[in-house]
């Protein structure tokens, strides 16, 4: 027997598909893209802090 090859409808399944999955992942990457802005915004301002207590501290300790 003679084997056929792969139908339109199946060509168009996997397509289809394929966009469903590609969609998703941008989805996920804009999430995960927003995620990490949000996190380093935080330890900027975190470290930033920190940073100007030190310098006040220093400072202090300079001249009593």
């Amino acid at each position: 027997m003679h084997r056929r090859g792969v139908g339109a409808g199946a060509i168009a399944k996997k397509k289809l598909a394929e966009a469903k999955y590609k969609e998703r992942g941008t989805v996920i990457a804009e999430d995960q893209i927003a995620q990490l802005a949000k996190d380093f915004g935080r330890r900027c301002l975190a470290w930033g802090t920190s940073t100007m207590n030190l310098a006040c501290r220093l400072l202090r300790c300079a001249w009593p």
